[in-house]
């Protein structure tokens, strides 16, 4: 039948959305860094939002993982490399939070310097972790495990579940939707549409725009 993927539909989005929702957290690491050698000391308020927000998407991300992924998975595979990686990963990224978030509440404390030093030392076991585990679940990975369709899908369905009721949907939204690739808007993050087309850029992106000369923090214009 033409439009059938040859892998199953739960199969595709389990694969597929660990991949986009990666190159999202790539591309703000990214943007973070090339701003930290000449930080927008004028609008500091609204970088170091981003940057926050940025960090809470990860974290959300994985708890997610921890809550339902793994744990599902791990009854036909092995993710207790995935489990370590969290654990270093989140070593830095606790460190990294409390350092935005003491110079949110005084940007006097505010250091670039400190603040690069710490994304640089994060970057290779985020990215590396980032590469690996959508390696691992892979569509012929999660097909040699034996993985039914049903028992994916169902899955899928207590993620979603999970993430609608955890996290600052009036944060984490509009970040990722930001960081989607274009291509991709209209799959990713799954959503209705009324709040893909409406709800975000019209509720959600204007709350928490930022200075008009900013490119950094989400903006109407940005997620259009």
């Amino acid at each position: 039948m033409v439009g059938v993927s040859p892998i199953g539909i739960a199969t595709a989005s389990l694969t597929q959305v660990p991949w986009v929702a990666h190159q999202t957290f790539k591309l703000g690491y990214d943007t973070i860094l090339s701003h930290l050698d000449s930080p927008p000391e004028d609008d500091l308020k609204n970088f170091l939002g981003y940057c926050e927000a940025w960090a809470l998407a990860i974290e959300s991300h994985h708890q997610s993982e921890e809550e339902i992924v793994f744990p599902f998975l791990s009854q036909k595979m092995d993710f207790s490399g995935e489990k370590a990686q969290h654990e270093i990963i989140h070593a830095n990224l606790d460190t990294l939070l409390a350092t935005i978030v003491a110079a949110k509440d005084n940007p006097t404390t505010f250091d670039a310097t400190v603040l690069k030093n710490l994304m640089v030392t994060l970057r290779e076991p985020l990215y590396t972790h980032l590469d690996e585990e959508v390696m691992h679940i892979s569509a012929s990975n999660l097909k040699q495990a034996q993985f039914e369709e049903q028992h994916l899908k169902d899955m899928n369905d207590r993620l979603e579940a999970y993430a609608k009721s955890h996290g600052d949907p009036f944060l984490l939204v509009p970040f990722m939707r930001s960081h989607t690739p274009a291509a991709l808007k209209e799959i990713w993050p799954p959503m209705p549409w009324v709040i893909r087309k409406v709800v975000i850029p019209y509720v959600l992106a204007l709350k928490h725009s930022g200075h008009p000369n900013t490119a950094l923090y989400v903006t109407h214009k940005h997620i259009e």
